[in-house]
């Protein structure tokens, strides 16, 4: 996040060269508890201890800030399969598919590889005529398997071969010279990708890799690299075409394996580890797009299908800024504010921020405040009562005779207005992430006070979504254009006749939200406690993309 004035926020930052970049560790996972919708039993350490507020809030429904009802599309319409392994209705000899050296050693996602191989082109065989109207043509080069050990030599790309330094580097490739794809297995995490992704969330990583770089195989065929077209569109398209894929082997249509839940998630996962660096002009030769733009690119093809991908190279989908402004603070700090300004160097910060440092837990919370208040107030006129922050060791030991455990770093005490998180937890992870793994957790805080205060009797899964699309809404809101202006800076509220100052988004932010989702959402759509990280993620971006009125959509 960033201040009107200073830098502040996002991630990790990482190469990428061609169709992949280097690993990020920090993907983990983490059971979320269930929304509690009933009080929670008191415990015998209270940690908070504040003046309830007795102030009410009129419930009836604004335009604006819409009825509380599931956000519109996403994955929670995709009732199977529960949660599963892949599971593999044929068998494919490994060697028959890929080209590999004689002195191969196999490994465990050889016979996942060679059937997902199998059923991306059976698939392609299927609906490229139904989205087309023309035959299809399936890959004639062959797809090289590549490695530290390989001896034999992989064709060139322009150049009489591929060595194995540029193979670690792309991870994985499709060449319409010689019209051939090829991935690197190497599996050794310091050097590679795919593989130790895939020993580490399940093989079908291999299967959507291969599913996007085919999609680049459908461009060819379709005329789309003799096109002046960016980079970034035909990944966007190719990233649309894998989760396409997907989706069919998650409902069942393929004859051949069937995804389940766990796959789904780890196809996000290659999503955020294949994104562009954060600072990165998504326009720039070889582009990619962010987390967010990638794995939405993956849910449209998912939710809508192979024909909705043929789109994009017309009608691409939305992309959010993603590069700093030159020389500023922001790029100075890779985007991430302080936790605590007075941790910082005091001549740096001095030199930085002079005599107006915020810390991130301050200036979100207030300008989360600052965003309801001013909806209650235009569209309720009345007052959405401010909140406040406290911090605990152990939420377990938070007592407030009505508090609901939103996530395993937070949780809401309605009467008294505090919003009570788990500081340790929250500055791992903001360490780990970036700085917005803090307004996420803050932002579906404040969204459960407003359905609390608008009368919603949403429980469990809805209502945790609704809180995500809340969220995303707030995001909207504060997330700057081409030109550096946020939503509500370009507004004068209060009028008083000058255009509001907020805080502001900053590249790798929504990406950290993205990585939330992922961390807290549950294991497969059967469970329904807060949402898969898929659905997480879909009602959080309806918001960031539609707005606050695109939450009520039913």
């Amino acid at each position: 996040m960033k201040r009107p004035t200073a830098a502040i926020a996002s991630l990790v930052t990482l190469s990428i060269v061609g169709a992949a970049c280097a690993n990020d560790s920090g993907v983990r996972v983490q059971s979320a508890v269930p929304l509690v919708t009933e009080p929670a039993p008191s415990s015998s350490a209270p940690t908070v201890d504040t003046t309830p507020d007795t102030s009410t809030a009129d419930t009836t429904m604004p335009s604006t800030i819409p009825p509380a009802t599931v956000p519109p599309t996403t994955a929670a319409d995709v009732t199977e399969p529960l949660v599963i392994e892949p599971e593999l209705n044929a068998s494919v000899p490994f060697a028959d598919v890929f080209d590999v050296d004689p002195n191969r050693i196999p490994n465990e996602h050889d016979e996942f590889a060679a059937v997902a191989f199998t059923d991306v082109e059976r698939w392609w065989t299927e609906v490229f005529p139904e989205v087309y109207g023309e035959p299809f043509e399936p890959l004639r080069g062959g797809v090289y398997v590549g490695s530290p050990t390989r001896t034999t030599p992989i064709p060139g790309c322009g150049e009489p071969e591929t060595d194995y330094d540029e193979l670690q580097l792309f991870v994985a490739f499709y060449c319409n010279i010689g019209d051939f794809m090829a991935y690197d297995e190497g599996a050794d995490p310091a050097v590679s990708l795919l593989t130790p992704l895939a020993d580490a969330f399940g093989s079908s990583v291999l299967g959507v890799v291969l599913a996007h770089e085919y999609g680049h195989t459908i461009q060819e065929r379709i005329g789309a690299f003799e096109r002046p077209l960016a980079t970034i569109l035909t990944e966007q398209q190719a990233d649309c075409f894998a989760g396409a894929w997907t989706g069919q082997a998650y409902r069942g249509e393929s004859p051949l394996l069937r995804l389940g839940d766990t796959d789904v998630r780890a196809g996000l996962l290659a999503m955020l580890e294949v994104r562009d660096p954060v600072g990165t002009n998504q326009f720039t030769p070889g582009g990619h797009g962010s987390a967010f733009d990638r794995v939405g690119a993956f849910q449209v093809g998912f939710l809508e299908g192979p024909a909705r991908c043929a789109e994009l190279l017309d009608d691409p989908l939305p992309l959010m800024p993603n590069e700093f402004q030159q020389f500023s603070a922001d790029e100075f700090f890779e985007g991430n504010a302080p936790y605590d300004c007075d941790a910082l160097d005091p001549e740096l910060r001095q030199q930085i921020f002079g005599d107006d440092c915020s810390s991130a837990p301050e200036f979100l919370a207030a300008d989360l405040i600052n965003f309801w208040q001013l909806l209650f107030q235009d569209e309720l006129g009345e007052t959405f009562e401010p909140f406040t922050v406290a911090t605990t060791t152990d939420l377990s030991t938070v007592t407030c005779a009505d508090a609901r455990n939103l996530t395993p770093q937070v949780t809401v005490c309605p009467a008294e207005r505090v919003v009570v998180y788990d500081e340790p937890e929250v500055v791992q992870l903001y360490d780990e992430f970036g700085d917005f793994t803090l307004g996420y957790v803050y932002g579906i805080a404040a969204a459960e006070l407003v359905q609390l205060d608008l009368g919603s009797d949403l429980t469990g899964e809805a209502r945790a979504l609704l809180n995500d699309c809340y969220t995303g809404a707030w995001v909207r809101d504060i997330t700057p254009d081409d030109n550096g202006a946020t939503p509500r800076n370009q507004r004068d509220d209060d009028g008083d006749g000058v255009a509001e100052s907020t805080v502001a988004t900053s590249p790798g932010d929504l990406d950290e939200a993205i990585r939330m989702t992922i961390l807290l959402g549950d294991i497969g759509v059967n469970v329904d406690q807060i949402g898969t990280a898929f659905e997480k993620i879909d009602a959080f971006r309806t918001g960031v993309l539609g707005g606050l009125t695109s939450c009520s959509a039913g």
